[in-house]
């Protein structure tokens, strides 16, 4: 097998031609040897159950995504709903906007003051009007007091 050329290394010998050394083929005892450590490497029952708990892992993974998307589509269905709301609210109150709405209010405010300045005002008349009434009532008891006692 020793033969010089391009395709053969610096010793001569064409490359994987010759047969491996003694002791270093698989014969019968180790080729069986190392299937019988495959099958055990296949069949441990440690590396079962820990694929089988990874598994289970998995899946309760997958249940608690299924569990928050469905929480998440009952959220964003609620925000619709409240959204649909909020338009139908607007819309009811002609479009006001909450600006609008503040507006509302101050104008109401400013009734309410002035109205509460004329109610003292009409107080104060009244009150004055029963101060009149009560001198006059005073005065007439006055004189007949004294034609009495004339």
């Amino acid at each position: 097998f020793r033969v010089g050329g391009e395709h053969f290394n610096d010793d001569g010998l064409k490359l994987n031609s010759e047969p491996a050394p003694p002791g270093t083929m698989l014969n019968g005892p180790l080729l069986e040897k190392l299937g019988r450590t495959v099958k055990k490497l296949l069949d441990d029952k440690d590396t079962t159950a820990r694929d089988d708990a990874s598994l289970q892992q998995l899946a309760e993974r997958d249940a608690k995504i299924a569990e928050l998307e469905a929480e998440k589509s009952a959220f964003e269905k609620q925000l619709a709903e409240m959204a649909a709301e909020l338009e139908a609210e607007k819309e009811s109150r002609g479009g006001a906007t909450e600006s609008e709405a503040k507006g509302e209010v101050a104008a109401l405010k400013k009734q309410l003051a002035e109205m509460a300045v004329e109610f003292e005002a009409e107080k104060q008349a009244k009150a004055a009007e029963t101060q009149e009434l009560t001198t006059a009532l005073e005065e007439s008891v006055s004189a007949h007091q004294v034609e009495l006692e004339e």
